[in-house]
């Protein structure tokens, strides 16, 4: 297996010329087609058409299965030289991490930044994914470890390294009429009528909740995030109800009640691929997450 034929292939694909391929992996281009023909002959199957440009090349259906194979085993060569580097370097590494978008300011924030300037030299590989697509990054190893928001399927092939339960807020400006609530708010059914924005992620387990309860929750908004749950909370066009992480940081103008029922609650889940040893940078981060949480800073 020569993987620079696979990362030549990958280039063929994503600029769609031969020509252009043979000048940015800087070899000629009768090379570069000696390279796909010799591709297609170990595999037995065309894997490159010519579009209708004279320059466009398209992928056959074998061709796109050669295609995300190449991609994986590329991405994987290259976190293998990292870890190698990582280990050798000692906390001189890269820390690949998939994350749900709402997460990533509280992670710059409260462990990004005091890591760093404990250990300036680490560097960060941030992919922001939504659940499935976070755990197919870990499993695929496009990054060492998934933040995660929800429940983790085919737990067998992961293994949690760290996990919190995450409390539910009714968040909205400070003057809305909306928000003159008892403080904490013991059941959602108290706020029955409220206007409420959700993140779509949240919906059926708000709404079954509800059901349990008898009512109708009053959803106006289904938001794709938290971050933009917030965004209309702060427009002032409905209160969002989304988890909030221990002294997390509010949109300006906005103040959070919380509610004290379990069933709305989340985890938020640290997940590696089972039976994999973590990189010594990505382990010290961990430890040094596990010790700010424990301290109530996280």
């Amino acid at each position: 297996m020569n993987l620079n034929y696979y990362r030549n292939f990958l280039l063929a694909v994503e600029t769609g010329s031969l020509s252009q391929t043979a000048e940015l992996a800087n070899i000629a281009q009768p090379a570069i087609t000696r390279q796909m023909q010799f591709l297609e002959k170990e595999f037995g199957a065309k894997l490159l058409i010519s579009g209708r440009g004279k320059h466009e090349l398209k992928l056959t259906d074998a061709g796109w299965i050669f295609y995300k194979r190449a991609k994986q085993l590329c991405q994987l060569e290259d976190e293998t030289y990292r870890e190698i580097q990582d280990y050798t370097d000692g906390m001189k590494g890269t820390l690949t991490i998939s994350m749900a978008p709402s997460r990533t300011p509280s992670f710059i924030s409260k462990v990004a930044v005091p890591f760093t300037a404990l250990h300036p030299n680490i560097r960060y590989e941030i992919h922001e994914s939504f659940h499935l697509q976070l755990l197919d990054d870990v499993l695929k190893g496009v990054s060492e470890i998934g933040i995660a928001n929800a429940l983790i399927p085919d737990n067998y092939k992961f293994e949690i390294i760290f996990s919190r339960p995450e409390q539910f807020y009714l968040a909205g400006l400070r003057n809305n009429r909306w928000m003159q609530l008892p403080e904490p708010l013991e059941q959602l059914q108290n706020a029955g009528t409220i206007p409420l924005v959700v993140s779509r992620s949240h919906r059926k387990m708000i709404e079954a909740t509800c059901r349990e309860d008898g009512f109708t929750p009053n959803i106006f908004i289904e938001a794709g995030t938290k971050i933009s749950a917030l965004g209309f909370a702060q427009a002032g066009m409905a209160i969002a109800l989304v988890p909030l992480e221990p002294q997390e940081t509010l949109p300006d103008g906005l103040v959070a009640v919380p509610i004290n029922d379990t069933r709305l609650s989340i985890s938020k889940t640290f997940v590696k691929l089972k039976g994999r040893e973590l990189s010594a940078p990505m382990q010290k981060m961990i430890d040094f997450y596990k010790e700010t949480y424990e301290q109530g800073n996280a």
